[in-house]
């Protein structure tokens, strides 16, 4: 991980909202729940506050034409010591029907723990680049991270671009001064601009999709992994078809809970989009997400414990596609 552990959340989440508010559009600035979702966009997510330590919680699920898809949740705890950050997290999915656990620890160096909790195998992998390492980066007075709250012209943009939707956002204060923001997007208000722009995206994913290439090599690797195998029996680009003709929102709704300084605590949002695959055949699918912090500036991460355990080793340097 390159960056502190401040930016993978609150950063995280600053982006989650960004992305929804393109899409979102809602009310008018006079209304309550527009203005209270506009003062966590004002924010200064980057606060005062140093986030030395945290708990991170998630889940995230797909179904297409009503079937189940993905379903995946999961948690990580994660402190900066220095120059390095310790993390671990329990996982588990399913996805098209097969189901995975697992866990992750790492303390910063160059080697992390993999435990397969699904087949009870326990890994060692090795030689990880910094990135996925844990290591500590400068990047925090660097320009390829802007940290900065929406300005006066952002606002303005943002503003004009709202449109007649002003019973849309809805605001509930809290007693210990915390807020619940909430926002739903039917088919019929979604802006006639945001469906072109979904044309021209839809566009370029087909254009992307005919010169993407097959399974990366690395992949081939990886299938001798138990925990890794298996997917490819369940046909994944015949179960999940690329929407490639008329892809449209069908329904939208966001919701956003905030301290009593406006800093996000949790994200919790679905998208609903319809389209059809290169034969004509109209799909729906649903996305759902939610997640949280919780435990700032009193986690501390797990340590992996080998003691007793047969483990295996996991050379990263050994596949290919790493960047």
């Amino acid at each position: 991980m390159k960056k502190k552990s401040k930016v993978l959340m609150i950063g995280a989440s600053v982006a989650a909202v960004s992305m929804f508010t393109v899409t979102a559009f809602a009310s008018t600035p006079e209304m309550d729940g527009y203005r209270a979702f506009k003062e966590v966009l004002k924010a200064d997510q980057m606060s005062e506050q140093t986030l030395e330590s945290a708990t991170v919680n998630g889940n995230f699920a797909v179904t297409l034409n009503g079937e189940a898809v993905l379903e995946a949740d999961g948690w990580a705890k994660i402190k900066e010591t220095g120059d390095n950050q310790s993390v671990n997290s329990d996982f588990d999915f399913t996805l098209m029907g097969i189901e995975r656990s697992g866990s992750m620890y790492s303390s910063g160096d160059d080697k992390a723990y993999l435990v397969d909790r699904t087949h009870g195998l326990h890994y060692q992998v090795i030689n990880l680049d910094d990135e996925h390492a844990g290591k500590h980066s400068e990047w925090k007075d660097e320009e390829n991270f802007d940290h900065r709250p929406m300005n006066k012209a952002e606002e303005a943009l943002l503003d004009f671009m709202v449109g007649d939707l002003k019973d849309n956002f809805s605001v509930v204060n809290h007693a210990d001064n915390s807020k619940t923001i909430s926002v739903d997007v039917s088919k019929e208000e979604v802006p006639l601009a945001v469906r072109l722009l979904m044309d021209v995206a839809s566009a370029d994913d087909r254009k992307e999709h005919s010169n993407a290439s097959e399974v990366p090599t690395e992949w081939e690797g990886l299938k001798q992994i138990p925990f890794f195998q298996g997917f490819e029996a369940a046909e994944l680009e015949e179960q999940l078809p690329e929407l490639t003709e008329e892809a449209t929102i069908e329904h939208l709704s966001l919701q956003l809970t905030v301290d009593a300084d406006n800093r996000l605590q949790g994200v919790q949002g679905e998208l609903e989009v319809s389209g059809k695959d290169e034969a004509g055949v109209i799909h729906r699918v649903k996305m759902e997400g939610a997640g949280g912090i919780s435990g700032i500036n009193a986690t501390t991460p797990d340590v992996y414990n080998p003691a007793g355990k047969s483990i295996e080793i996991i050379d990263a340097a050994a596949f290919e596609g790493r960047s």
